[in-house]
């Protein structure tokens, strides 16, 4: 009866043995193998997210990289008069003309501005185009002054400025009306002639207005 009480407790140890060994390798393990499916091994394996992430480290740096370049250079233009009218003898004194101020500001330095003064109907101002030099380590605004004025003894000159702005990128700024009229001593019978006038880099003997730059 011993003998037979052992021999059954030793089969009830190995069919325990067993279930406990079948249960831990049900979840995928390789079966047969003979021992624990040794749990360890499978903690060492990298888990779907970090296999997922590990290689889009760098793309992610490449995208830093592009989005820190250098932005997109800009330029913003615009004018202002004072004063914008004049009445009195031809020319009018440098003091007292019609005066514009054109104020410049680029996005990033360095930056070579190319413009040029023009009337509002589009007409090219004397002297043509100009450039404006913005060096490194400096100021991203900067001024240019013109000052209209006319050669005509006699006569009544309207009109408007402006800037074009041609390099880096284009640009147009505000448009600013001017008046200057020239009242001379008539001789009876004569009239004063009177017509619109605009800045002009062509000499004539008609009456004209023409801008100038300032000191």
């Amino acid at each position: 009866m011993l003998v037979l009480g052992l021999a059954v407790l030793v089969l009830a140890l190995a069919g325990l043995t067993y279930a406990l060994l079948d249960r831990s390798g049900g979840g995928g393990g390789t079966e047969g193998s003979g021992g624990s499916p040794g749990p360890g091994a499978s903690t060492l394996a990298p888990s779907p997210a970090e296999s997922a992430t590990e290689p889009t480290a760098p793309a992610s740096s490449a995208s830093h990289s592009r989005r820190s370049g250098p932005p997109p250079q800009s330029v913003r233009v615009s004018v202002a008069g004072a004063p914008t009218e004049y009445e009195g003898s031809c020319p009018p004194p440098h003091d007292r003309a019609p005066a514009f101020t054109a104020t410049f500001t680029v996005g990033r330095l360095p930056a070579q501005v190319g413009y040029r003064w023009v009337t509002e109907d589009g007409s090219v101002s004397d002297p043509g185009w100009r450039t404006l030099s913005f060096p490194a380590g400096g100021e991203r605004s900067r001024q240019d002054t013109v000052v209209v004025t006319t050669d005509g003894a006699s006569g009544a000159f309207e009109g408007a400025v402006r800037v074009e702005v041609r390099e880096p990128v284009g640009a147009t700024s505000n448009a600013v009306a001017f008046s200057v009229t020239c009242a001379a001593e008539t001789e009876p019978g004569t009239e004063t002639p009177t017509g619109g006038a605009s800045p002009s880099s062509s000499s004539s003997s008609s009456p004209s207005a023409s801008a100038r730059g300032g000191p």
